[in-house]
């Protein structure tokens, strides 16, 4: 199940440094995003395959536009990285012919060579911010068995689980062995 979940509700670039999202308005009104939250909470608890093929933003991400931390490198959509490509190739004369693109993706700002900074920008906030949708009820469905507490009060500790890297050691044995209990005093009764 979890290889399907990573086929058909998440695309990545070729350098296999963590997939995104896939923007699918269909996928999220059927609630696929939450039953592959679900999912993945009972992989993990159940020590069966870790869902880590996440990028690192999607991980982190809490629907609070302001902590998300995004460039070009998170950006999965091949039209839209396209897009970045042809900005950062552009010069006076063929600039204009982006346009239609660049105000699509909701930059206001004058388009010239001298803003390519700010429309490459605009594009990658366009790419990931249309995600947290979709991260957001993924993260509805990781609720199950309280993943979701554990990855908020320990969220360097289970990066492992969903970000693509090195430690493969990470499981729910090892998420657990490493949280810490708060226990009331002794003697009392709570």
């Amino acid at each position: 199940m979890m290889a399907e979940i990573e086929k058909k509700l998440f695309v990545g670039n070729a350098d296999k440094k963590g997939k995104n999202p896939l923007y699918c308005l269909n996928s999220l009104d059927n609630n696929y995003f939450r039953t592959a939250g679900e999912v993945m909470a009972v992989s993990i608890a159940q020590s069966g395959p870790l869902p880590n093929f996440m990028h690192e933003w999607c991980y982190l991400c809490s629907g609070d536009s302001d902590s998300i931390q995004v460039s070009s490198n998170d950006v999965t959509d091949s039209e839209l990285l396209h897009l970045i490509t042809e900005v950062n190739r552009a010069t006076d004369e063929n600039i204009n012919d982006l346009i239609d693109d660049i105000v699509g993706c909701g930059y206001t700002g004058k388009v010239s060579v001298d803003k390519k900074d700010l429309i490459t920008r605009a594009v990658v906030l366009h790419s990931t911010m249309r995600l947290v949708p979709m991260l957001e009820q993924l993260r509805k469905g990781q609720r199950l068995y309280g993943l979701l507490e554990v990855m908020e009060t320990h969220p360097g500790l289970c990066l492992p689980l969903f970000v693509p890297g090195e430690d493969d050691r990470v499981d729910a044995a090892f998420v657990l062995v490493r949280c810490k209990p708060v226990f009331s005093e002794k003697g009392s009764v709570k």
